[in-house]
């Protein structure tokens, strides 16, 4: 915070938290400044209304799933094995961000406009997939189909809030990617996901007088 005032940083974590926590029909101005104990004048100091802040969460969204999807395929093009650089990010990535995908998803049921980012995300993911397990030989629908199941398989993971270990997730890792894909695991890929820094949360806002 600079000078001790709110930023519009701190005002996005915090609807991030209501958004998770109960929905967007909680990510309202009124609330978030109680919540913070200051006045709605530092809200509009940021934004100029509710939507703009929506707007940005949404963006959050977007951009997080932009930079993975980017982060995966430089590295392949570096040469690195893609799917162990799939795997990499699905175990490296911040632990609050599986509540925050699925808080996106549940608004998305309530507008038209969000449900069209999350498919357009989705899609590039899903895209993505495929393409790789076209390097590898599998091709057409079945490629298509697989590429859907491994996508729909993380997502799974968030939406059961599944309780295992990063260490469990490591052993277990080889065996999904063999099933979802129909291909032998990659060689070294638990030795490769052994490597990972344990996943840290973002940091938390603390808010101060506005």
């Amino acid at each position: 915070m600079a000078n001790g005032r709110l930023t519009r940083g701190d005002w996005i974590a915090v609807a991030r938290k209501a958004l998770i926590a109960s929905g967007v029909d909680d990510v309202k101005v009124d609330v978030l400044a109680r919540r913070m104990k200051v006045t709605r004048g530092s809200f509009y100091w940021h934004f100029k209304h509710r939507q703009e802040l929506l707007d940005a969460l949404l963006e959050d969204w977007k951009d997080n799933n932009r930079r993975e999807i980017a982060a995966i395929e430089q590295r392949a093009a570096e040469g690195a094995t893609g799917l162990i650089e799939l795997f990499k990010v699905w175990l490296g990535e911040d632990p609050n961000f599986p509540a925050f995908d699925i808080a996106i998803r549940v608004w998305a049921r309530k507008s038209r406009d969000v449900t069209k980012v999350v498919h357009d995300i989705d899609d590039a993911w899903i895209g993505l997939f495929q393409l790789f397990l076209e390097r590898n030989g599998i091709q057409g629908t079945e490629a298509f189909v697989r590429a859907r199941v491994m996508y729909f398989h993380q997502i799974g993971y968030y939406a059961l809030a599944i309780r295992e270990s990063i260490e469990d997730r490591i052993e277990l890792a080889p065996y999904y990617c063999t099933a979802v894909t129909g291909l032998p695991a990659p060689e070294g890929l638990k030795d490769a996901l052994r490597t990972l820094e344990k996943p840290k949360p973002r940091a938390r806002a603390k808010p101060k007088a506005a």
